[in-house]
């Protein structure tokens, strides 16, 4: 379930505060900007505000921070190997994995603009190794009963496991795809796979699992998506044991390494679902984190009311549970994400991090942005 935004006003404005300044925005010595008795990145003690840890109290403005869409990728493995049979029944990793995503494709937001790749999906002919017939365009997922909901439900009940494992034509077709769309909303690609490439980019290759090809190319290519915003998550089904380094290092190329990850295992930087029991439950468990750190938990930061200048060093997080009293999310500063908000890249929008997401999204509570007070850290 999704929380309800605070919005009042043309900036969500929910919170006057602040006293009286001596300094004038032209004073070269300070803090913040004179907005009409309202002062911008300066807390003043003595205010009717909430105390920070360092003892002041610091009353700032807040606005409605609206959830940020989405433009999300799925690229799926649909070689032969995936008629195989999956650890948990459910009939094949094929059929368990068209469970997973569809059941996580349904609990999507309207706003998330999505498509799907499907591969090898070869012709008849076997020539190329990558048929796009299939294909599902980017476009706003919508309501439940939408045009692109129905085409996507239908494509994936169409599709049929065969063929080998062209992985870097699959994705950097999705890569073309997503970096052309006039789509809003930060990039993801989502790549499922279930082993080692078998395909070089091109089509080059046998196709047979008993002939690999060099993975490492799709880490570079993973690298060069992130360095145009474009981030890559990466799970790896059960058939992927021997990709497990690869994967690792395509994710954390990929700008979606885990917290505390390692090439080596056991914690893999990639959603490693080699060593589960349940593949239904285990890509269902990853789909849904994949879904919170992606699609539900990133919101935009709305320009300051009365037109001041932006401090992100002074900046809070909000967050009012049903019936509760107002709480301060910290910021985390470390490289993990498990709880606390942290910047994105270029700081237009806040992404809560792991337990507080879980928190936040499952809630019908309020949240908004604090202008003004010093940013309180974890």
């Amino acid at each position: 379930m999704f929380h309800r935004l605070v919005s009042t006003g043309l900036f969500g404005v929910a919170l006057l505060a602040c006293g009286s300044s001596s300094k004038e925005p032209s004073d070269p010595g300070g803090q913040g900007s004179d907005l009409g008795g309202v002062i911008f990145g300066e807390g003043e003690p003595g205010n009717d505000g909430r105390p920070g840890f360092d003892g002041e109290v610091c009353a700032g403005e807040a606005a409605g921070a609206e959830r940020a869409p989405s433009v999300m990728q799925l690229l799926v493995d649909t070689s032969g190997s995936m008629d195989q049979s999956a650890p948990g029944g459910g009939g094949s990793k094929w059929a368990v994995t068209r469970s997973a995503m569809l059941s996580a494709i349904d609990g999507m937001p309207g706003d998330t603009s999505l498509g799907v790749v499907f591969y090898p999906n070869v012709p008849n002919d076997n020539r190329p190794c990558l048929d796009r017939r299939e294909a599902v365009n980017l476009a706003p997922l919508a309501a439940s009963n939408s045009q692109q909901r129905q085409q996507i439900r239908s494509v994936f009940q169409r599709v049929k496991p065969q063929g080998g494992t062209p992985t870097h034509d699959a994705y950097r077709y999705a890569l073309e795809q997503i970096g052309s769309t006039a789509a809003a909303g930060e990039r993801f690609v989502v790549l499922i796979t279930d082993g080692t490439p078998t395909y070089s980019l091109n089509c080059v290759g046998t196709g047979l699992i008993s002939d690999p090809v060099d993975p490492s190319p799709l880490v570079t290519e993973a690298a060069g998506a992130y360095a145009r915003g474009i981030r890559t998550f990466v799970i790896g089904s059960p058939g992927s044991e021997d990709a497990r380094e690869s994967l690792s290092r395509m994710a954390e190329a990929g700008g979606t390494a885990s917290a505390g990850c390692s090439h080596r295992g056991p914690n893999y930087c990639h959603f490693d679902m080699t060593s589960v029991r349940d593949l239904g439950a285990g890509l269902s468990s990853a789909l849904e984190a994949i879904s919170g750190l992606a699609l539900s938990c990133r919101y935009d930061v709305p320009a300051p009311p009365n037109g001041a200048t932006l401090d992100v060093a002074k900046v809070n997080v909000l967050f009012t549970p049903p019936g509760g009293a107002e709480e301060l999310i910290p910021q985390s500063t470390g490289p993990s994400c498990s709880e606390g908000w942290q910047y994105s890249a270029g700081n237009s929008q806040v992404q809560l991090c792991g337990s507080t997401c879980e928190r936040v999204r499952g809630s019908d509570g309020a949240l908004k942005l604090e202008f003004g007070c010093a940013t309180q850290v974890r």
